[in-house]
């Protein structure tokens, strides 16, 4: 009788693996195009959030050529520093017409780099995950960006990206691609958290110390929590499932409120499930302090759990903060798919509306091929299913959206 086979262990993210994702492309450089004009009014649109306007201006040729700077409409986005939530139909859009998320300007940088720098956090979450981690002339990753100008909103999201099983690869590679990644340097030797320390942005320098810390195994446990860090975090999560909004008000800081229990679930996606904590001036808080783009390890991410509780509070205070109405799961469900299988029929539509005006698509399938209307309709969320109905058939870039 042959013996099993014994299950291999995790490998080492090798150093190929390390500059296939992180290495640019030295001809990805766009084209400069002869309208100029007409780049600088649609990234204009793009960044108002009027998807009529960039409807009608956007081409393909458009949305791939570049100005004299070889930044494209999708790096001039970038380098603005906030955009209201109907951008993200916009930003998806210039993508379906071929916008490349990995082209570089002259400097070498891309528009993750760029978002980095100016905290655009919309933009940044939209980008394909190895879009984010290539280097600019500098050798610099948008994550060493992100922390040498102190934006904790795009360093925050970056690191926490690490979290998630589809993007670690724990169980081929255990915790070796976090730190690899993490612990990158520039051409003079610097890694992020050392940027941070030298531009004067101390506590984010050490909130990315305690990120690299951290340990994830094969099975995508996570831990190396300290005592008291443990300590603070349980209590964060006593109040969040109590539905205590004053006292998580008042204990939520920036270094606590996104601490991970072994499976990546944070305060604020505890917060999200809880229909009880639905106070407008906790969200206010929640979301300034805490990254509104975390997902746990199997991708469900803050706005996934709001929309299983029917929380419209904590999904519109998400979405208004830079979580995408569009996120995928690791089974391709999205926040409305939620919202329409787990979500109480009395708050599903409620919560179903404030995804879909803030730009979800109704059209989204899981891996299994289903919609948020077949969910809806199989649940028995009859106000929900009625308002899915309206959409029913229709493409989702050739509906309007109404403006902020």
């Amino acid at each position: 009788m042959q013996s099993r086979k014994a299950k291999r262990g995790p490998t080492q993210f090798t150093d190929e693996k390390l500059q296939e994702l992180t290495q640019p492309d030295p001809t990805n450089r766009a084209s400069v195009g002869d309208s100029p004009a007409d780049l600088q009014t649609l990234a204009h649109d793009v960044i108002r959030g009027d998807f009529g306007q960039v409807r009608r201006l956007a081409t393909r040729q458009l949305v791939t050529s570049a100005d004299a700077a070889r930044r494209t409409v999708l790096m001039l986005v970038a380098d603005a520093p906030e955009t209201p939530v109907h951008t993200e139909k916009c930003i998806l859009y210039l993508f379906e017409l071929g916008a490349d998320p990995k082209a570089a300007d002259a400097n070498g940088d891309t528009a993750a780099h760029l978002a980095a720098r100016r905290d655009h956090l919309r933009l940044l979450m939209l980008l394909s995950f190895d879009a984010k981690w290539l280097r600019n002339d500098n050798g610099a990753t948008p994550l060493m960006e992100a922390a040498r100008t102190g934006s904790w909103k795009c360093a925050k999201h970056l690191l926490h990206l690490l979290r998630q099983e589809r993007f670690n690869e724990c169980e081929k590679h255990g915790n070796s691609k976090r730190t690899r990644l993490l612990g990158l340097e520039e051409r003079e030797g610097r890694t992020a958290s050392d940027l941070a320390r030298l531009s004067g942005h101390s506590e984010l320098a050490s909130y990315i110390e305690r990120e690299i810390r951290l340990v994830m195994n094969a099975d995508g446990r996570i831990s190396d929590l300290t005592a008291q860090e443990e300590a603070d975090r349980q209590e964060l999560e006593r109040l969040a499932e109590a539905g205590d909004s004053a006292g998580l008000r008042r204990a939520a800081t920036r270094d606590s409120c996104d601490m991970p229990d072994i499976a990546g679930l944070t305060a604020l996606m505890r917060a999200a499930h809880n229909s009880s904590c639905g106070d407008g001036a906790l969200w206010e808080k929640l979301v300034q302090l805490g990254d509104p783009t975390c997902s746990d390890e199997w991708a469900d991410s803050c706005l996934h759990h709001a929309a299983k509780a029917g929380n419209s509070a904590a999904a519109s205070a998400l979405l208004a903060a830079g979580a995408s109405a569009n996120a995928r799961n690791k089974f391709e469900s999205t926040p409305l798919r939620w919202a329409a299988l787990f979500a109480p029929p009395a708050s599903a539509a409620t919560v179903g509306r404030v995804l879909l005006d803030s730009g979800a698509d109704w059209s989204l399938k899981d891996r299994d091929g289903i919609t948020a209307l077949d969910l809806a309709t199989q649940e028995g969320k009859s106000e929900l299913a009625e308002l899915l109905r309206g959409y029913d058939g229709k493409n989702y870039f050739d509906e309007p959206q109404a403006m902020p």
